[in-house]
């Protein structure tokens, strides 16, 4: 009886951190939502990194330049989606390598904050 209340101790012991493990990806895949989504914003923060990363390519209105999409007509989600992709290495098109370094060290705070930013700063 007693080795009983061990081993169901010790179940519950070994289960409570896979219950309890509640991050971002995880909602990311209930939501389908980006887990950077779950991030908070700082605007301020997106227009520095903006301006030092982006506008070159992207444009001072996130309107798009040459072969570099306008940014301005995406939803927040999708911007971050992109983002978290680059970040993670993944090609998704032919800027694919210069996005991968610009977003490689970007924190979901930083993705957030950008895809909130260029898809209302410039209205």
């Amino acid at each position: 009886m007693h080795k009983i209340h061990i081993l169901a101790a010790l179940g519950c012991f070994m289960a409570a951190p896979a219950l309890a493990d509640h991050d971002g990806a995880e909602h990311a895949e209930e939501t389908g939502a980006p887990a950077s989504m779950s991030a908070e914003v700082d605007l301020d923060l997106a227009e520095g990194i903006y301006g030092r990363s982006c506008r070159a390519c992207h444009g001072n209105k996130a309107q798009g330049v040459a072969s570099y999409p306008n940014l301005s007509d995406q939803t927040p989600e999708e911007i971050a989606a992109k983002l978290e992709t680059y970040r993670a290495g993944e090609r998704v098109g032919p800027n694919s390598v210069l996005m991968i370094q610009n977003a490689k060290d970007l924190s979901d705070t930083e993705i957030a904050s950008l895809a909130q930013y260029v898809t209302s700063a410039f209205d």
